[in-house]
């Protein structure tokens, strides 16, 4: 089984569960990876989780509220040697709300390579659904 620590220390991409964010976070820290705490614990829809995305990943305060300047602002997040999002609460969102940041999550981390870094998605705890 790979481990979060395993995909960090191979600069991967993607979306993944975890039972491990501590060691996540002391992973990537040691790596040098950007750490973005994303937690959706406290709300259920589209303008909360936009927000919190928008705060999360310091987006600019002009970022608009869709899913399509949500996509086209996480193309700029772009850490060197990576970046690691640690994502508690998904399973607090609404469905629809969670598979579509699913979606753009799991697009971004696929469009690593060449000059673009590592994006590697945790969904914490072993109840979240990512």
């Amino acid at each position: 089984m790979t481990t979060p620590v395993d995909l960090i220390t191979a600069g991967s991409s993607g979306l993944h569960p975890t039972d491990a964010p501590a060691a996540a976070r002391a992973a990537g820290e040691d790596a040098g990876w950007r750490i973005v705490d994303l937690d959706t614990s406290a709300g259920h829809d589209k303008p909360y989780f936009l927000d919190v995305c928008r705060q999360a990943f310091s987006l600019p305060e002009w970022f608009g509220g869709n899913w399509d300047a949500l996509a086209d602002s996480l193309s700029d997040v772009n850490a060197r040697p990576g970046t690691l999002v640690l994502w508690h609460g998904a399973g607090a969102l609404d469905p629809a709300v969670r598979e579509t940041a699913v979606e753009i999550f799991t697009e971004r981390a696929d469009r690593t390579g060449g000059s673009i870094g590592p994006f590697l998605v945790l969904v914490g705890g072993s109840t979240e659904t990512p």
